[in-house]
């Protein structure tokens, strides 16, 4: 593998009326000179004008993967991961349709890379405008976390004590450990991963049938028991243009945000059960307290946050929808759900 001048393929994807966000992610990527390949997979958009105009300057650098339908992430990621199998590259960049990374990704990826000669690393790039994402470099605690294989961790003390400090409004100066660039991590999302191509040929493709969310997360736990470790790094940074969840990107809060599409707010609840149920080592009755008390906890927060309003409401009953579904994957709820959102 050339260390000192990498072959890179990026692999993104896009559906609906998206090219504003995705038009921004091309002009970065194609200007890093380590990217030979672009891979666009478009799920079924309404921009196919706009694409072929906006990449046709950059020739055959650029290929458009057209589906008839919104695949999803994982339908979409499938595609483009299958596609990126066979070029010839180093690594695989992969980047949501509205991640721009800044200039110099692919130098300060392998500036990394070169800190673990003996080690098969993934890494993932900093999302720099994401709220949660800025407080991971001041852990005090650095410690690898193994892929647990649920979502549900609830009869614990930590988790309790950082429960009841959700309720607290004052604006306080938090309390942080020195600033570390470099952190190990369970897993790694999409936006923004960087991974040699032996763990992208050798690693089950993500699973199509979990549509959006999570299929990231059990793609990431796949490579780590190939034997790769991932890490979070503070640079490259990359900015989403396009928060996932609500105005701060909160994956609490942002649940009950208005401006958050009921369909993400579905999917993360749904995949987050049908994942922990596969994948987790808890027994089944745990594992269904757990649930019970995190949804529970989740709902009133949403309360305290935003109040008794209708769009609160709405949203506890489509995310109790979802769980229900996330245990009867094949249920007329289910069916009629998921056929709804994309009409």
């Amino acid at each position: 593998m050339n260390t000192l001048y990498p072959k890179v393929t990026a692999v993104t994807i896009m559906y609906g009326d998206r090219w504003k966000f995705l038009s921004q992610v091309v002009i970065a990527v194609m200007r890093d000179p380590y990217i030979t390949k672009l891979i666009i997979v478009d799920n079924g958009s309404k921009n196919k004008e706009e694409i072929e105009n906006g990449v046709k300057e950059y020739g055959d650098r650029v290929v458009v993967l057209r589906q008839e339908k919104n695949l999803g992430s994982a339908g979409g990621f499938a595609v483009g991961l299958d596609y990126a199998r066979r070029t010839d590259c180093d690594y695989v960049f992969i980047l949501d349709d509205d991640s721009v990374p800044e200039d110099g990704s692919i130098m300060s990826f392998m500036e990394i890379v070169r800190l673990f000669p003996n080690k098969k690393v993934v890494l993932s790039g900093s999302r720099d405008n994401v709220l949660e994402n800025k407080e991971h470099f001041y852990k005090p605690s650095i410690a690898d976390d193994k892929p647990r294989g649920t979502f549900f961790e609830v009869f614990s003390l930590r988790k309790f004590i950082h429960f009841i400090k959700l309720f607290d409004r004052r604006k306080k100066k938090v309390k942080r450990g020195p600033f570390i660039p470099i952190i190990p991590t369970e897993g790694f999302i999409y936006g923004g991963a960087f991974i040699p191509i032996e763990a992208v040929r050798e690693a089950p493709l993500p699973d199509a049938s979990l549509f959006l969310y999570g299929d990231d997360i059990e793609y990431s736990w796949n490579i780590k028991k190939l034997g790769y470790e991932s890490y979070l790094c503070s640079k490259p940074r990359l900015y989403d243009v396009d928060l996932t969840f609500g105005t701060n990107g909160s994956h609490i809060f942002g649940q009950f945000d208005p401006s958050t599409l009921p369909f993400k707010v579905y999917y993360r609840i749904r995949n987050m059960v049908r994942l922990s149920r596969k994948h987790s080592n808890q027994s089944t009755i745990i594992l269904f307290l757990n649930i019970f008390f995190w949804m529970l906890g989740l709902f009133i927060l949403g309360l305290f946050k935003f109040g008794p309003t209708v769009t609160y409401f709405k949203r506890v009953k489509l995310m109790s929808q979802a769980v229900y579904t996330g245990y009867f994957s094949k249920s007329k709820m289910a069916k009629k759900l998921e056929s709804s959102f994309f009409k």
